[in-house]
């Protein structure tokens, strides 16, 4: 199990609820609602739309959206934060032992 790995999806999960609170506790403003509830996902819909494929997002609701996109986020996350452990172990770099003299 990579640490690195669910160390970044526990921090989106946290952030991801943060501003979904946000969003419900937002005392009636609808904007500020819409931009907390669009911050989690904001750079996974750019990278779609970079892509090509916006179209197949638009009409989405937020359900849909929280629904596919975020674990898809939390698949990247993991396996970007193995991929950093692997080349922390391939560079030798790792943690001295706490018994080493």
């Amino acid at each position: 199990m990579s640490k690195i790995g669910l160390s970044f999806c526990i921090l989106y999960l946290a952030l991801t609820a943060m501003f979904v609170w946000g969003s419900h506790n937002a005392g009636g403003d609808t904007k500020g609602a819409f931009v907390l509830l669009q911050l989690p996902l904001t750079f996974q819909l750019g990278f779609i739309d970079w892509v090509g494929l916006g179209k197949v997002t638009e009409g989405w609701s937020w359900g849909v959206s929280y629904a596919v996109i975020v674990p898809l986020t939390l698949l990247f996350l993991y396996y970007a934060g193995w991929a950093i452990s692997r080349l922390i172990k391939k560079s030798g770099r790792t943690r001295p032992s706490a018994n080493a003299s």
